[in-house]
């Protein structure tokens, strides 16, 4: 390689500078308008869980056909002095596909600065401010110290980064799983270098409280132990101590989740719906993507083409990347990175296929999405500085997804960041607060959605949760409506729609598009006795 020139160095520091705005901006966007985007149904049920609520005390109190405010819903937001923590611990046990760490740290973290949608996200924020020096010590950790432009660059990369901007902005485990498994994926590289008991005793306690956030650590630890056995077996024997250890110590939950086990069933139904399998395929390359571009879905068909074309090369680039790294690093590293990267994607695309479901959300993803941060920030580190066609090419896509990181960003922080179940709040929203005291029915089911909306609803809005789900409760409306409001069915069944329909007119106001094959859009119809 021929020896540097002042322009390298100068190129050098223009990148730095550019690193140094991305993660400027990527920290800015963190920590504003905390409290601007809606707080969707997986929030909603954070909140609950926190305050030690379970849906079923919440339908046992709400499904009544009594009329509620919105401020009646909301006090299941909220942590009671009367109520005991103890309740806490109850209520994460009914829920065992959620392992119970981070919502333990969420009811503390509440304790101290309240029970507001801003204050519950920002927990979330420091995790994900956390994760940054993380990454830079993983990073540095696997491809040493000649030059520090890889681990800068990853730092960039995930600052920017509109995907974890998106989680480090949510009240869900995600953020706190980021920076624990880029902290248990360091000190079990650390550990394999040097083989000393402190790095395994670290790691197997990182690897410990890992576990205790999410259950889909198990992929990364089969890929992880792959990775050991065939490129590092002579430190195999102390690997299986210290996992095992960490395996050991998720004994409790284990019990839980053998106990609950159907209740873990219903809770994770949602994953079995079947879906057309070329949207699973859309749901695959959408969730390496989102990494660096991740605005809301668009339904239209111009916007779509424009994000599937966006999404292949986004993912042609870390092809390409990830051809590097197994190019000009040891089996050692490059089989670590993409054993640890891959492991959790191919099983889950795998059981996808399978069962036709749609258990790869790009959430449950995040293990390889960081491993797809290393290697384009490998690639560059590598490449991008250098002379001639290799060194245009890393240069042009490294400043591609940096852009196109940057715009996604910007245009989510201007508008609310909406998940698709919540898709349609913003019009909801909008249709029954100009009504003339509007008053809503609905069944038990959509009791969280309701809640969502109550954030952002008139105070005199008033709700009527029916106390079953069956058609015959339809029949009770007459009795319970107050005159003198405008009357909404949300989210009725069709069954429903139809005994209204024999009482008064019953006309649907308000229907997005499902987003997918078997989507539940949140319609609104507007009752005219």
């Amino acid at each position: 390689m021929p020896p540097s020139t002042p322009a390298d160095f100068s190129q050098r520091r223009l990148w730095v500078w550019l690193v140094a705005v991305c993660i400027g901006l990527g920290i800015t966007f963190r920590v504003s308008n905390l409290a601007q985007p809606v707080y969707w149904v997986d929030e909603i049920s954070t909140s609950m869980r926190v305050s030690g609520y379970t849906r079923a005390d919440v339908r046992a109190q709400v499904a009544t056909a009594a009329a509620l405010s919105p401020a009646d819903l909301l006090q299941f937001q909220q942590i009671r002095r009367d109520r005991p923590a103890t309740d806490l611990v109850r209520v994460l046990s009914l829920s065992p596909e959620h392992t119970p760490l981070y919502f333990v740290l969420a009811r503390g973290w509440a304790e101290l600065f309240g029970s507001s949608v801003a204050a519950i996200r920002s927990l979330s924020v420091v995790f994900s401010l956390l994760s940054l020096p993380a990454m830079y010590g993983f990073v540095r950790s696997l491809f040493g110290q000649k030059s520090r432009l890889p681990e800068q660059l990853a730092v960039g990369l995930l600052a920017i980064s509109p995907f974890f901007i998106a989680y480090a902005q949510e009240a869900r485990p995600y953020s706190l799983w980021v920076l624990l498994l880029l902290l248990t994926s360091q000190w079990l590289w650390r550990s394999l270098q040097t083989n000393r008991w402190q790095s395994w005793a670290a790691y197997a306690v990182l690897l410990s409280l890992t576990f205790y956030t999410s259950l889909l650590t198990g992929l990364v630890v089969i890929g992880h132990s792959v990775a050991v056995l065939l490129l590092h077996h002579r430190r195999w024997r102390s690997y299986a101590l210290a996992t095992g250890g960490a395996v050991l110590s998720l004994s409790p939950w284990i019990w839980v989740v053998v106990s609950n086990w159907q209740t873990l069933q219903d809770n994770t139904r949602w994953t079995q719906v079947p879906i057309p399998f070329h949207e699973i395929i859309g749901t695959w390359f959408y969730s390496f993507a989102v990494i660096f571009f991740d605005v809301p879905v668009g339904v239209r068909a111009w916007v779509l083409a424009l994000q599937v074309a966006i999404a292949t090369t986004v993912f042609a680039a870390i092809v390409r990347a990830t051809v590097v790294l197994i190019r000009e690093t040891p089996n050692s590293i490059w089989g670590f990175v993409l054993a640890g990267a891959l492991a959790n994607p191919i099983l889950l695309m795998v059981l996808d296929i399978a069962r036709n479901g749609q258990t790869t959300a790009p959430r449950y993803l995040i293990p390889a999405q960081l491993g797809a941060v290393v290697v384009l920030a490998f690639w560059f580190g590598r490449d991008g500085l250098r002379q001639g066609r290799a060194g245009r090419v890393a240069r042009g896509v490294m400043g591609w997804l940096l852009l196109l990181s940057l715009v996604s960003a910007m245009i989510l922080q201007p508008s609310p960041y909406l998940k698709s179940r919540n898709l349609s709040n913003v019009e909801i929203v909008e249709l029954l607060n100009g009504a003339d005291g509007a008053q809503v029915v609905s069944t038990p089911h959509y009791i969280q959605d309701l809640m969502s909306l109550s954030y952002e609803l008139a105070a005199d809005t008033r709700f009527y949760v029916l106390p079953s789900e069956g058609a015959s409760s339809a029949g009770m409306l007459l009795d319970l409506l107050e005159g003198g409001r405008d009357t909404f069915l949300f989210a009725p069944s069709a069954e429903m729609v139809e005994r209204v329909a024999q009482r008064g007119r019953v006309r649907l106001v308000y229907e997005p598009p499902p987003l997918i094959a078997g989507g539940f859009p949140l319609t609104v119809w507007e009752v005219e006795w």
